[in-house]
């Protein structure tokens, strides 16, 4: 008893740590997107080394790490410290001490010192609690999620639109629009239990960082296509008070707050009717054509209006006294009415970089008109008034 007392003992006395350049910095690049840039809280903007452990949070996003050299309590002030390693050798030793107010850094041929926040003052590692757990294919599954953020509202006001919504369950889906267009994608993946989780945009940046950073661990095969091939894979848990918690391996862990509110039923926004208009062209095509108009288009309501005929696009903008009209070919158009009004922005932000055939299907009215591409999402824009 009395030798585990003084083993404690010494354990809390340790004040310093050697830790090699390079891995200081893979470590710290790979808790920056969860690093608070601006905040009122000092301390939001530091890492926390602690119990073996590097921590980083914005309030949204916890991101821990396993860093069992790091067996100290300090906190590093992110921004300074990875600006004064870029010029650090990485094959060298760094010594770091945490004491009275102070980081310091030192190795062979050189030190520095950088003021440090209080560890007390940064926020504890909250008690998650797993209602329900399992493991998923995270390549498909935060894909999937980076892929829809775009059409998240950006206003702050709105937190609930300004994120994804994840809707966890038999299959899984995620989903996210502003109110004039949205985005959602039904995965191939199973949940051992329903549950709609709201994940802050930021979040969802912060995982897909993660999902990058992250090492994959193959599976025990003596071939290569296995191992090349294999799913990168996380357990996914729900905390009904905390949220989600990813754990990416043994190492990295990140817990994801959701949303307090409720978020639009997306699922019921997709039009379910058969289509009255459905047109198969090539989105570079498009995507030229409204680059084309794009300037008589922006003097207005930023209107591209779009007519289908003798298996051509026809392409147009009119204002004030200014037109200007394009076509291309289409490789299948059947429906009337054969023409649409459309945001020109909202087409480009969706048509920008794509590839391949795009399939446009509306079912008329007020319903949005769907664009559906080859492992895309599928997205939805709300037409606009044609005779304005």
């Amino acid at each position: 008893m009395a030798y585990q007392c003084k083993e404690k003992l010494a354990r809390k006395e340790v004040k310093r740590v050697d830790i090699q350049v390079a891995r200081f910095r893979e470590v710290l690049d790979l808790l920056k997107p969860a690093v608070a840039r601006k905040s009122k809280i000092e301390s939001l903007g530091y890492v926390l080394l602690k119990d073996g452990q590097a921590i980083a949070t914005d309030l949204e996003t916890m991101v821990i790490h396993s860093v069992p050299e790091a067996d100290l309590t300090a906190l590093v002030p992110l921004a300074k410290v990875t600006k004064f390693l870029q010029f650090t050798p990485g094959g060298e030793m760094l010594n770091v001490k945490g004491k009275r107010g102070k980081l310091s850094l030192s190795w062979a041929n050189g030190s520095a010192s950088f003021p440090m926040e209080d560890p007390e003052n940064f926020p504890a590692v909250p008690e998650f609690v797993p209602e329900v757990e399992e493991s998923l294919d995270i390549d498909a599954l935060i894909s999937a999620m980076a892929m829809v953020q775009p059409y998240a509202a950006t206003d702050a006001t709105r937190p609930v639109l300004n994120a994804v919504t994840l809707i966890l369950g038999n299959p899984v889906e995620v989903a996210a629009g502003d109110g004039y267009r949205m985005a959602d994608q039904v995965i191939p993946l199973q949940y051992p239990k329903e549950i709609t989780v709201v994940i802050p945009n930021h979040s969802v940046t912060v995982l897909e960082h993660l999902l990058k950073k992250t090492p994959r661990t193959p599976p025990a095969s003596d071939e290569l296509i296995p191992v090349i091939m294999a799913k990168k894979l996380a357990d996914v848990a729900h905390d009904g008070k905390q949220g989600l918690r990813f754990r990416f391996n043994k190492h990295t862990a990140a817990i994801v707050k959701s949303l307090e509110g409720k978020p639009p039923d997306w699922l019921k926004l997709i039009p379910k009717g058969d289509p009255i208009l459905r047109v198969q062209l090539l989105a570079s095509e498009l995507e030229l054509a409204v680059r084309r108009i794009m300037g008589v288009a922006k003097a207005g309501k930023e209107m591209a209006r779009i007519a289908f005929e003798d298996k051509k696009a026809i392409v147009s903008a009119k204002e004030e006294g200014q037109e200007s009209q394009t076509s291309f070919k289409t490789y299948e158009s059947e429906g009337e009415p054969n023409k649409i009004a459309l945001n020109a922005s909202y087409l480009l932000e969706y048509l920008s970089g794509k590839q391949g055939l795009v399939t446009i299907s509306w079912t008329g009215n007020a319903a949005p008109v769907a664009f559906l591409s080859r492992n895309d999402p599928r997205v939805l824009i709300m037409p606009m008034n044609e005779k304005d």
